[in-house]
């Protein structure tokens, strides 16, 4: 019913009274408690006023204004001063966790303002408040700063309402491990180019050039070399835009950039400072001919241009045993940094498999999860170190990808390459790149291709130089090329057909 009486006759609307109290819908449940029993001013308007604060900050401007019907002049004057003094609308600009945060503050600290004026004079309460909010957000601002120098997004970070743990976590031994991660992955341009592309959410078509067969499953012909273009990263190239980031890049700043701080050179050139600086995310690539084994075609088949799906979920199996440590094991970390903030960034589920020897499996999820930024941070500063058993890894992966939440995943192997490929392995993936796309692509981290990595992976990408991450910071590779076993022992590879060697990761 949406009408009843009360006892003295009075009639009661219930659709009246949710009508009032619908602005709590926008505002969602971590503001409710706290916006409706704050002490500050009637509830309805306050509601409605704390839906539009929310709104601004979501579109990157600054909460208070003037004119604002909530809360009182003299406290809005105060509180408003104190966040101009804090960037607060550039870091909660599309983030509802930053955004409902700020606002969760703010209550909090009007809601102190009754109880601190039956001591001191109002204004002086007002006062010491505001610099209080201030005071807060200024360490929580340089914390959130942190993680964005890093990540480029507050996703990973989803978790900040414990900002004694975040806190925490950015003065530890384990986030230095992120920093250093973070450094080797912008030397690997190449394998950040490599995590991007993973995935078959959406098709992307290959360049007018590139000519992909169809696979056909009757045809039973031989492997044949074929020549195939790639897109490879190549500094000096045009530039081509992919999207927006973070950035201190004037030359690449959005022009609403420039147009919101033309007369704030000081603030612009904090933020620059900051690396906070909206700007345009430029790729650089040149086209790579490469000769690849691909399955042989009857001569009145013709070829057919096929789109390349891509940006989906990732499946990661990353080989942290005894013969990774050292440069190795930094370079495989560094992947699974990128791939963490490449999902974070675009909000992709990300599964992550750790293995050594048998037993040792280690499976994390690095999307954007409440907990997944001490997640990477945890893994960063852990190994195995044990043999090296691939099976359990792939079994579990194969396992989460017949499943309906990772079915459009790519796989990705991060290994020297020194372990072995039982036949009963090696069928599972074929079948399961049969039946559902799969797409299964090797990093190899070491100066010659394995037999292991050649059956499992439909591609293998070369790290050349990951001796520049060693002890020694040897930047040289005495290797000229990955495929030395099939250069010196011709008939290594001829169960498997070897692998379509992918291009090489420049240093």
């Amino acid at each position: 019913m949406s009408e009843a009486r009360a006892a003295g006759g009075v009639r009661f609307d219930v659709g009246e009274l949710e009508a009032r109290f619908s602005p709590l819908e926008s505002l969602g449940r971590r503001l409710w408690l706290a916006a409706v029993v704050n002490t500050q001013g009637e509830p309805v308007p306050r509601l409605r006023v704390l839906c539009t604060l929310r709104a601004r900050l979501l579109a990157g401007e600054p909460p208070l204004r003037l004119g604002d019907r909530w809360p009182e002049p003299d406290i809005a004057q105060a509180f408003r001063a104190a966040c101009a003094r804090l960037p607060l609308n550039t870091l909660a600009r599309g983030s509802e966790e930053v955004s409902d945060q700020v606002l969760r503050s703010l209550l909090w600290h009007l809601d102190q303002v009754v109880e601190l004026e039956s001591r001191v004079p109002r204004q002086g309460a007002i006062e010491q408040l505001a610099q209080a909010f201030l005071d807060d957000w200024q360490t929580r601002f340089e914390d959130l700063q942190e993680v964005l120098r890093v990540f480029e997004t507050l996703d990973l970070a989803a978790s900040v309402a414990r900002w004694s743990e975040l806190r925490g976590l950015l003065r530890s031994q384990r986030w230095q491990h992120v920093l250093e991660a973070r450094e080797r992955i912008e030397r690997l341009p190449g394998v950040a180019a490599l995590i991007r592309r993973l995935g078959r959410a959406r098709d992307a078509p290959e360049p007018e050039h590139v000519v992909e067969m169809l696979p056909v499953a009757s045809l039973r012909s031989p492997q044949r070399w074929v020549t195939r273009t790639r897109e490879v990263d190549l500094p000096g190239a045009p530039l081509e835009t992919e999207g927006v980031r973070r950035s201190g890049e004037f030359d690449r700043m959005l022009s609403s950039e420039l147009l919101q701080w033309r007369r704030r050179r000081r603030f612009l050139a904090a933020r620059r400072a900051e690396q906070t600086l909206l700007s345009y995310q430029h790729r650089q690539f040149g086209l790579e001919t490469v000769r690849v084994r691909a399955p042989g075609h009857s001569r009145d088949e013709k070829p057919r241009r096929t789109p390349r799906p891509q940006a989906g979920p990732m499946i990661l199996c990353v080989d942290t045993s005894a013969s990774m440590a050292g440069a190795p094991e930094r370079v495989a970390k560094a992947l699974v940094l990128e791939a963490a903030r490449v999902a974070g960034a675009n909000r992709r589920d990300c599964l992550l498999f750790a293995f050594s020897g048998p037993g040792d499996l280690l499976r994390l999820e690095l999307g954007t999860g409440p907990d997944a930024l001490s997640a990477v941070a945890g893994f960063l500063e852990r190994s195995f170190h044990g043999g090296t058993d691939v099976c359990e890894p792939l079994e579990a992966a194969l396992e989460a990808i017949a499943s309906e939440r990772w079915e459009m995943s790519d796989l990705l192997i991060a290994s020297d390459g020194e372990f072995g490929a039982p036949a009963a392995l090696r069928e599972r993936v074929t079948a399961a790149r049969a039946r559902l796309g799969l797409r299964v692509q090797g990093v190899l981290i070491s100066d010659r291709e394995t037999i292991g990595m050649s059956e499992l992976c439909g591609d293998v990408f070369w790290v050349r130089d990951w001796r520049m991450f060693g002890a020694y910071g040897q930047v040289e590779s005495p290797v000229h090329a990955s495929n030395l076993t099939e250069l010196y022992f011709p008939g290594a590879f001829a169960r498997g057909g070897g692998p379509d060697r992918g291009p090489t990761a420049p240093g």
